[in-house]
């Protein structure tokens, strides 16, 4: 009786630690991105998954897609590096940002060169 009970124990131990495992991280999944910058608002779709392990992020427009240089999220924070043709040079843009639910914000850093804002919700 009392070995039974180890296993089960034991049982219910692994699939409390693969459920964990298997559970989703935050920002994960589909966005409507609102771009804010003091020139222009731009609206596009991101896409953040993980492949192998690592969290990656794709940007997607009407002028095509455009795989994020970096994606990082630690806990409820994310930060985002995209590297973009800007009047003919290389330009990168830093969003920073929380990530609350179905909905994150925060601000972007364009090159160095103007700041502006971001928001983005979980697409439906």
């Amino acid at each position: 009786m009392i070995k039974s009970v180890r296993i089960a124990v034991g049982l219910l131990a692994v699939l409390v630690f693969v459920n964990a495992a298997d559970a989703q991280k935050p920002g994960i999944g589909t966005w409507d991105l609102t771009t804010v910058s003091p020139i222009s608002e731009t609206k596009s779709v991101l896409e953040i998954r993980e492949e192998d392990g690592k969290v990656v992020a794709v940007g997607k427009s009407a002028q095509g897609e455009r795989k994020y240089d970096s994606a990082v999220i630690e806990g409820s924070t994310v930060t985002l590096v995209v590297t973009i043709a800007y009047e003919g040079s290389p330009m990168v843009i830093t969003y920073t940002g929380k990530i609350d639910g179905a909905k994150m914000s925060g601000e972007a850093d364009f090159g160095g060169m103007a700041t502006g804002t971001w928001s983005a919700v979980a697409s439906k």
